[in-house]
């Protein structure tokens, strides 16, 4: 393993998609939208403007059995204890519902730079001339994971510091608690979400490394958020939640799967290999 062909082969990688502003840009404003506008908006005028009236009683009803039936018994006590409906959809939106948010995040960014690796050097016309450079196909592909893994996860880190920073400036004097300084989302971002980020950015390269075009990268590589769809509307609707443990065992599930792509990159590790399924 040749570290400084790796870092060179990052290196060019990352300054070729931040060179493109329709690479960078929609990163950026996703994040911008998911996980800090979207959350520090329902934070804002879900603690400000309370539902009232006639609404208010059509929907406590619901919302308090919901509560009544929480998994979490801490969760559940906090939740009763809230004064208005508006702080109760607050807390759980930013303690819960935000979760998908941040995983969405992850899967969108590192595909978007994943899906461009082998793809975009074949649409680029530097293929050929990357295949006949004096490096290994391993360090290829782990230069090329670097590249993604960088920039999705100092964007990922960026949202979340943000985001904790803007909720809770707004519902501290509210709560009197800082949310997200737990344990559920310390094992989000510092367990699940680097080990999903790098799951996701194998399998794009390999696939990457199969298609012929940037467009059909995505498109499989897409497929990975059709589960946090379903955790979103899990969520919602109440059937399970992301306790720690569950998530705990999501980062487990995928470090296994990881290891098991990585298998799969060693059959890679052949010029004639690569450059077959490129060309022809």
């Amino acid at each position: 393993m040749n570290k400084n062909l790796i870092l060179t082969i990052a290196r060019k990688d990352m300054k070729a998609t931040f060179s493109s502003k329709k690479v960078w840009v929609p990163m950026i404003i996703v994040a911008l939208l998911l996980c800090i506008v979207v959350p520090a908006g329902i934070a804002y005028f879900g603690i400000h403007f309370d539902i009232v009236g006639n609404s208010a009683k059509d929907i406590e009803k619901p919302i308090n059995a919901f509560i009544e039936n929480f998994p979490n018994e801490d969760m559940r006590n906090t939740l009763i204890a809230l004064p208005t409906l508006g702080y109760k959809f607050v807390y759980f939106f930013l303690t819960f519902m935000m979760i998908p948010f941040f995983l969405m995040l992850a899967i969108i960014n590192s595909m978007v730079t994943s899906s461009n690796s082998f793809v975009g050097e074949k649409e680029r016309n530097t293929l050929e001339t990357l295949l006949f450079a004096p490096i290994s196909i391993k360090d290829l592909f782990i230069g090329k994971v670097v590249a993604s893994l960088i920039p999705t996860l100092s964007i990922s880190f960026a949202a979340f510091i943000i985001n904790l920073i803007i909720v809770n400036v707004i519902t501290y004097p509210h709560f009197e608690v800082i949310l997200y300084f737990n344990s559920t989302w310390i094992i989000l971002m510092f367990w699940v979400i680097p080990i999903l980020v790098l799951f996701n950015i194998i399998l794009n390269v390999l696939i990457s490394a199969k298609v012929k075009s940037f467009q059909e990268a995505q498109q499989f590589g897409g497929i990975l958020v059709l589960p946090i769809v379903g955790i979103v509307i899990s969520q919602a609707s109440g059937m399970f939640f992301l306790s720690p443990l569950t998530l705990f065992l999501i980062g487990a599930v995928l470090l296994i799967c990881n290891l098991f792509l990585i298998k799969l990159v060693t059959k890679f590790n052949n010029r004639n290999t690569l450059f077959q399924s490129q060309i022809h």
